[in-house]
C-alpha cells in the first residue's frame, strides 16, 4: 500500500484522537522519510507546545526520572507525549530495550503516550526522524512532548537542536568528574539534576556542580540545579514547576524564537544531508577524478531536489 493510501486510511482517526492512529502516523513518517514533510503538511496545525529534552550518561537514572516526571504531569491533567530513543538492535534494527518496559507504571495513564524509537545508528543521542516524529505528536495535541535521549556522551548534543528545555541528569556514583562536563553536553543544559541524592557523596557533587556553573553562564535564561531521589521520592515537584517557569522565561525573553530558528536550520541541514548521502551512495560513475565526481553528484542532487518539488 502506498504512503498516500495509508495516510488516508488513518487521518480521520488521527484527527479524532485515537492513539492507535497516532502510532500508525509516527510509523508512516519513520518509514517514508522522503515524504515526511509532505505527510506533515497534511496534518492539523496546532500551537507549539513545550518540548523537553532529558539527557545524560548511561546509568544516571534518566528513565526512572522521566517516569516520575510524567506521572506528576499526568496527574495535573496534562496530555504528555514521550519519545524514548533507544540503541538499535543489531538484529532487527528496532529499539533494543523499549523504554515502555522501564516506564510500565505510567503506560496505563489515558493521557500519556510513550513511543520507543531506535537510534538506527544516528549519532548525537537521537534518531534521524526525530523532527518529523515531534511534528506528528505536536499535531496530535500534546501539552508537553518529552524526549529521552540514548545514554549520551560528552559530544552527543543533538537534543539542543530539537528541545526548548533541556534537562541533564547526572549521578554522584557514576564516576563522572565535573571536569568532564566543562564542554559539550554540559553547556547545552538549562537544568541539571543530581539524581540519587540519598547517596552520601551527593552533597559534595552538587556543591562542585554549582561552583562550576557559576563560572560559565552563557544562556539568556537562568540555569537551575535540582536534587532528586527516586528512593525517597524527593525533588520531582520542583522540576515539574520549573518546566513551566522556564518555558515562560523563554517566551518573555524572546529566546524561544531564537531556539526555533536554530531548530529549523538544523532540520533543513539534516534533511539535505540525508538526500546528499543517498545521492553519493547511489553514484556509480567515475570516482577517481574527484572534481568530476563532485560536479556530477551536485547535478544529481539538484535533480533530486527537483523531484521533491514535483
Amino acid at each position: 500500500m502506498s504512503w498516500e493510501n495509508k495516510f488516508n486510511s488513518i487521518i480521520e482517526k488521527f484527527k479524532s484522537g485515537e492513539i492507535y492512529a497516532l502510532a500508525k502516523m509516527v510509523s508512516l513518517v519513520e518509514d517514508n522519510p522522503d515524504y515526511a514533510w509532505e505527510i506533515i503538511s497534511k496534518l492539523p496545525k496546532k500551537e507549539h507546545k513545550q518540548i523537553i529534552g532529558i539527557t545524560g550518561s548511561p546509568g544516571a537514572g534518566k528513565s526512572t526520572l522521566t517516569s516520575k516526571l510524567v506521572e506528576k504531569l499526568a496527574k495535573k491533567g496534562e496530555k504528555i507525549g514521550v519519545i524514548a530513543v533507544d540503541p538499535s538492535s543489531s538484529f532487527s534494527g528496532g529499539a533494543f530495550l523499549g523504554d515502555r518496559i522501564r516506564m510500565r507504571n505510567i503506560t496505563k495513564s489515558q493521557n500519556v503516550y510513550i513511543r520507543s524509537v531506535a537510534s538506527r545508528g544516528s549519532v548525537g543521542g537521537l534518531c534521524d526522524s526525530i523532527f518529523d516524529i515531534v511534528d506528528v505528536m505536536e499535531s496530535f495535541g500534546f501539552d508537553k512532548i518529552i524526549i529521552e535521549t540514548v545514554g549520551a556522551g560528552q559530544t552527543e548534543i543533538e537534543i539542543v537542536f530539537v528541545a526548548d528545555t533541556i534537562l541533564l541528569v547526572m549521578s554522584p556514583d557514576s564516576g563522572d568528574e565535573i571536569q568532564m562536563f566543562k564542554a559539550g553536553i554540559m553547556e547545552i543544559a538549562d537544568g541539571y539534576v543530581v539524581n540519587k541524592t540519598d547517596l552520601p557523596e551527593a552533597n559534595g557533587f552538587m556543591t562542585q556542580l554549582k561552583n562550576t556553573l557559576m563560572l560559565e553562564v552563557e544562556s539568556k535564561s537562568t540555569r537551575r540545579v535540582f536534587g532528586t531521589s527516586s528512593v525517597l521520592n524527593m525533588g520531582i515537584e520542583d522540576i515539574v514547576s520549573w518546566f513551566d517557569e522556564h518555558y515562560n522565561s523563554l517566551i518573555n525573553t524572546g529566546e524561544l524564537n531564537d531556539r526555533q530558528i536554530r531548530r529549523n536550520k538544523r532540520r533543513i541541514r539534516s534533511n539535505l544531508l540525508r538526500i546528499l548521502d543517498k545521492v553519493v551512495y547511489n553514484y556509480d560513475g567515475k570516482i577517481e577524478d574527484l572534481e568530476f565526481a563532485k560536479e556530477k553528484i551536485l547535478r544529481e542532487l539538484c535533480k533530486e531536489e527537483n523531484n521533491y518539488e514535483k
